[in-house]
């Protein structure tokens, strides 16, 4: 499809990729996707966002349907992945003399994206380009996915260009959500889940930003336009990035266990971390569901991981638990190491490590046993639960 009229000169000039079936490695894409790009005219121009390198002919196509090349003002940059920003050298060279906007932090990616030496202007938060009859009010929204991303917000016809925000991998006939019959609501949650759940804590501030505005509609980077009751999508990105970990005083421990020594360390802490007054909750990491342990993390306070150690290294479930921490909101929560070996005891710590690296605040006591834990070990537990309770009420 070509250029498509949302309101009175804003269109949408973006180009599909239906045949299209993985995203950015992680995400399935059975439909297919579209690669959303907008161009708003008052007495200037500005288009917002460009379109994946591969689509630039089609892109551009779309652009000259509505107006020359040469007539835009403004290239609004969102966010510079390479699908939004991959025809940006192509425009440029149409038209060297359009002003790129983007947000502060997007700046520096931007000169590696063009290469070029040439002036980029970062926006700040709120402020507003008057084209002439269409003002834009610019909303910068780090993390929702990138540090680089922003929104706009068209005042005069209430539209909402919200980035890869309420985005959905789906391309089809009709743009407007309404009109399509696959399922808009499951594409919609499954790229949340995928790519913007691990940033929960960031969205779920800037969606305030959005408290006020009068959006009649969404328009995001890939996927359908939104018209009809466009707020609730807004309440389901409230709802899934809410702080589920409020007001609880949970603990999961996540263990792997050979021959019950790890567990039975797992087990112990546990209990005396309840006379403590926490919540316990167990899993086996060899039978946990990813889904459940990724609610688990971010239901939890703190999390545990024990593990033996194998031919020096953890063991695989247990790695298996943590290549999940990065799927979630998980950074800054609290976490503790512990585990029964044999002679080394390396996995233990390579696991402490990893979850440093993920950026979690890990307990600096790895609490290890060797082999079957002694009267003596299980005794020390007590001194050990009331130093990591401190750590964990910190």
């Amino acid at each position: 499809m070509g250029a498509i009229k949302i309101a009175e000169n804003v269109h949408w000039v973006g180009v599909r990729d239906p045949q299209l079936r993985k995203f950015d490695i992680i995400m399935n894409t059975r439909y297919g996707t579209t690669y959303n790009a907008y161009l708003v005219r008052g007495e200037k121009t500005a288009l917002i966002d460009a379109s994946k390198a591969d689509f630039t002919g089609q892109f551009l196509d779309n652009v000259r349907e509505i107006i020359p090349l040469s007539q835009i003002d403004y290239l609004v940059v969102n966010h510079t992945e390479p699908d939004h920003s991959g025809a940006i050298t192509a425009l440029l060279e149409e038209n060297p003399r359009i002003d790129l906007l983007c947000s502060g932090a997007a700046i520096p990616f931007v000169k590696n994206v063009i290469n070029l030496e040439r002036p980029i202007r970062g926006v700040k938060d709120n402020e507003i380009l008057d084209l002439g009859g269409k003002k834009i009010r610019f909303l910068l929204t780090p993390y929702m996915h990138w540090p680089d991303t922003m929104m706009e917000f068209l005042e005069e016809d209430g539209i909402l260009f919200s980035c890869d925000g309420f985005a959905a991998h789906l391309s089809d006939d009709s743009l407007f959500a309404e009109a399509i019959e696959k399922d808009v609501d499951f594409e919609f949650h499954y790229y949340w889940d995928a790519i913007m759940r691990p940033f929960s804590n960031y969205i779920r501030k800037n969606l305030l930003k959005l408290d006020g505005l009068d959006i009649k509609i969404i328009a995001p980077s890939h996927g359908p336009v939104f018209r009809e009751n466009p707020r609730q999508y807004i309440e389901r990105y409230k709802d899934w990035t809410a702080d589920k970990s409020a007001g609880r005083n949970l603990v999961t421990v996540f263990y792997a266990s050979s021959y019950g020594n790890t567990k039975l360390l797992g087990k112990s802490i546990g209990a005396c971390l309840m006379k403590e007054g926490f919540e316990l909750s167990y899993c086996d990491a060899e039978n946990c569901e990813p889904e459940s342990v990724r609610a688990a993390i971010e239901a939890s306070r703190g999390v545990l991981l024990g593990t033996p150690t194998m031919n020096g290294d953890a063991v695989k479930p247990i790695w298996d638990i943590i290549n999940l921490f990065s799927t979630v909101s998980s950074v800054g929560k609290k976490a503790a190491v512990f585990g029964s070996f044999g002679w080394g005891g390396e996995g233990i710590k390579l696991v402490a490590d990893r979850l440093s690296g993920l950026k979690l605040k890990v307990f600096e006591e790895n609490f290890r046993a060797r082999l079957v834990p002694s009267e003596t070990e299980l005794n020390e537990i007590a001194a050990y639960c009331s130093r990591l309770a401190a750590f964990l009420n910190s």
